[in-house]
């Protein structure tokens, strides 16, 4: 009888962690965290793409390419479950050198800077206008659409001042367009964001309140938006963006499903902007996408 009892006792721990692991078949289970059907969908596809895996670059670059419109918890999600990192250290091998001088891991220890950093951080979401001069016509034109923009942090410091993103633009006949772009904030506060295929590069000012930004919490909305001028360092192009924080950030722009930062960055502003112009902008733009 001991040694029956002992055999139940044994057959009983074996069983024991199958019991833990079954408690929801709708979701994926990879040892700590748990996935909605979005991510667990990507990584059986990814698996049939990549059965041996693949490169941080190339996950990265197949999930946003089939999955546009997954907000940036799903992207960390699905990273993490295929065991890469979104913020790895080899990020495009180093092409964001913007100029002889800069390299794209920014770090400071100015804290001033490093909060506008950790609050840009995280995913946003509303309108941009366009504007640049129209190849035939050589007129000037204003474009008007839906942009998502999830700006990620480089994770090479904790101090980083920089940091790649993307961005999927949606105009009103459902047509959209991917495009990745890299950021970094210099020593005056000014935003500097530069798009991986056209190679445009825009500034947004901090300390003009004219054709400025502001970023942080807005009082009268009770929540962040993110609104102003972005003006090509490089070509004539410029954009005016009126976006609200779809989601919390941290340094790893993860969600946390709220409308504001997190409590050790929540309710800080930067930038001059006091107006938001972006009515004025949209009355003189049209509907449509442009390519770039």
């Amino acid at each position: 009888m001991k040694q029956i009892t002992k055999l139940f006792l044994a057959l009983a721990i074996v069983a024991s962690p199958l019991t833990f692991t079954s408690c929801d078949d709708d979701s994926l289970y990879t040892g700590n965290d748990y996935y909605d059907d979005l991510v667990a969908n990507a990584v059986q596809n990814y698996y049939r793409v990549f059965p041996n895996g693949s490169s941080n670059t190339a996950a990265y670059n197949w999930f946003i390419t089939y999955y546009p419109n997954a907000y940036a918890s799903e992207l960390e999600a699905f990273m993490n479950a295929i065991g890469g990192d979104i913020y790895w250290d080899d990020y495009n091998s180093g092409r964001y050198v913007w100029n002889n001088s800069y390299n794209q891991r920014q770090e400071s220890q100015n804290n001033s800077l490093l909060e506008e950093a950790r609050t840009l951080t995280g995913e946003w979401e509303g309108s941009m206008v366009y504007e640049y001069t129209d190849d035939s016509t050589k007129k000037r034109v204003s474009d008007q659409f839906k942009a998502n923009m999830k700006f990620f942090q480089y994770e090479s410091s904790k101090n980083s001042l920089s940091g790649h993103g993307t961005e999927v633009d949606t105009a009103n006949d459902g047509s959209t367009q991917t495009l990745d772009f890299s950021w970094y904030i210099d020593k005056n506060g000014d935003i500097y964001i530069k798009y991986t295929k056209s190679g445009t590069i825009f500034r947004m000012d901090a300390k003009s309140n004219q054709k400025g930004f502001h970023l942080g919490y807005e009082s009268q909305k009770g929540y962040d938006t993110f609104y102003g001028y972005g003006v090509s360092t490089n070509t004539t192009d410029e954009f005016y963006i009126d976006l609200a924080r779809q989601a919390t950030n941290n340094a790893k722009a993860k969600i946390l499903k709220a409308y504001t930062t997190t409590n050790n960055i929540g309710n800080y502003v930067f930038g001059n902007a006091t107006r938001n112009y972006n009515s004025l902008n949209s009355a003189k733009a049209i509907d449509g996408l442009r390519a770039r």
